[in-house]
């Protein structure tokens, strides 16, 4: 019932906000007092909702509650093989946030250092930077993916990339 509702207000915010030129996949949204007092649970549900913008308003609502969001780390890493753009980029920004995310899924957050889209490239780089920075082990082949990300052909990633591996050697 919680989901089907926040997934109506989540819509109608998009309508609302529609204009000539919008994105709404990149809008933040800002959700009712009564919407984000609901269980993390209910924002874990809306992670396998079929609507985009769904996703993304609970990517976004786990990014400000990184604590929650921990408990439902499969959920997000699921995300990393979305068709869209938006969600990867997100799940990557909500899984950065977290503080202890295993090698595990580092590694299959790395493989997006290869997507298509600069975007997801550039949020991967700074992610795994600042993860694997923050490990006790370092893992050598986080390393390897961003060293071998070091020769992208998009000069914004290619910085991004640099920097993380700057981050984690030192």
């Amino acid at each position: 019932m919680e989901l089907e509702r926040f997934a109506e207000i989540v819509d109608d915010m998009i309508v609302q906000h529609d204009y000539p030129g919008f994105e709404p996949r990149a809008l933040r949204l800002g959700l009712p007092e009564d919407m984000l007092r609901m269980p993390a649970k209910t924002y874990a549900t809306a992670l396998g909702h079929k609507s985009v913008y769904v996703k993304l308003a609970a990517l976004r609502w786990f990014q400000d509650h990184s604590g929650m969001a921990k408990t439902h780390l499969n959920a997000i890493a699921g995300l990393f093989d979305s068709d869209d753009e938006f969600v990867r980029m997100e799940s990557v920004k909500t899984a950065e946030r977290m503080n202890d995310v295993p090698k595990e899924t580092q590694a299959k957050m790395s493989v997006l250092l290869k997507d298509e889209s600069v975007e997801v490239r550039k949020a991967t780089a700074k992610a795994l930077g600042k993860l694997a920075s923050k490990a006790k082990q370092k893992d050598p082949a986080i390393l390897a993916s961003l060293e071998e990300a070091s020769h992208d052909v998009n000069p914004e990633v290619r910085m991004k990339v640099q920097k993380a591996i700057r981050l984690i050697k030192a």
